[in-house]
C-alpha cells in the first residue's frame, strides 16, 4: 500500500480553463489545457485587466494584469498562460526559447498566487537592478564628459600653437629680408644725395626738375615694395 504523490488539483471555474483574452492563431488541445490547469501545472486563463492593482500581477508580454501567473523555469520570469501558448506552439517545428533569457526548450511552472514575502523580494531585486542601471548610465555620462573635455583641451592647445607659428612668421622676418630692405634704403639715400650734389654745383635757382621727379618716383616705388613685403 502506498500513496502516489502528485499535484493537488485546484478548484477553477470551467470558463477559465480555455483561452479567452487573446486571439490565438494556433490549435489548442482544450482537453489537455483543461487538465494542466486543474493539475496546477498552468495558471488559469483569467481575463486580463488593464488596470494595475496590488493583488494582480502584470504579464510582461501582453501587459495585462492577472490574479496569478506562470513562472519561467529558466529565469523565473512571469508569463500568462495565453502568452505561453503562443510561444510554446505545439504545431511549430521550430524549438521554442524563453522570450526573456533566450534559453531553448522553454518551459514554465505554476506556483499559485505570490505571497507578500515573494512580492517584497521581487521589488527589492527590481530596485537593485534599477540602481545598477542608473550607476552604469552615470559612469557612461562621466566618461563621455571626460572625453569631451580632453577633446576641447586638445583643440585649444592646437589653436594656440598654430597662432604662435603664424605670429612668429609675420612678426619676425628673415635676416635676408632685413638685409635687402637695408640695402635698398641705402641705395635710395645715395640716389637722393646725387641730385643734391649736382644742385650745389649749379646755380641755386637752376633746379633740374626732371631728376628730382625721377628720384622721388624711385623712392616712392621702394617704399611701396617695402610695405607690401611687411603686409605679407
Amino acid at each position: 500500500m502506498g500513496n502516489k504523490l502528485g499535484r493537488k488539483k485546484q478548484v477553477v471555474d470551467e470558463r477559465y480553463t480555455r483561452p479567452q483574452g487573446l486571439d490565438l492563431d494556433i490549435d489548442v488541445d482544450i482537453k489537455k489545457l483543461r487538465k494542466l490547469i486543474f493539475e496546477s501545472k498552468l495558471a488559469p486563463c483569467y481575463p486580463g485587466d488593464d488596470e494595475c492593482c496590488s493583488d494582480l500581477e502584470e504579464c510582461p508580454i501582453c501587459f495585462l494584469n492577472y490574479p496569478s501567473l506562470n513562472r519561467s523555469r529558466c529565469c523565473m520570469k512571469s508569463i500568462c498562460t495565453e502568452c505561453f501558448l503562443q510561444i510554446k506552439n505545439p504545431n511549430s517545428a521550430r524549438p521554442s526559447q524563453c522570450p526573456f533569457c533566450k534559453t531553448p526548450n522553454y518551459a514554465v511552472e505554476y506556483r499559485g498566487v505570490k505571497t507578500k514575502e515573494e512580492k517584497g523580494i521581487e521589488q527589492i531585486e527590481e530596485q537593485r537592478v534599477i540602481e545598477a542601471q542608473l550607476r552604469m548610465r552615470q559612469r557612461e555620462l562621466q566618461d563621455e564628459e571626460e572625453r569631451m573635455q580632453k577633446r576641447r583641451a586638445l583643440s585649444s592647445s592646437n589653436a594656440v600653437a598654430l597662432g604662435e607659428v603664424q605670429y612668429s612668421s609675420v612678426a619676425a622676418p628673415s635676416l635676408g629680408e632685413e638685409e635687402v630692405d637695408s640695402s635698398q634704403d641705402s641705395q635710395a639715400a645715395l640716389m637722393i644725395k646725387q641730385p643734391s650734389n649736382r644742385k650745389e654745383n649749379r646755380d641755386d635757382f637752376d633746379l633740374d626738375l626732371e631728376d628730382i621727379m625721377v628720384t622721388e618716383a624711385i623712392w616712392q616705388s621702394i617704399q611701396d615694395d617695402s610695405r607690401r613685403r611687411n603686409s605679407n
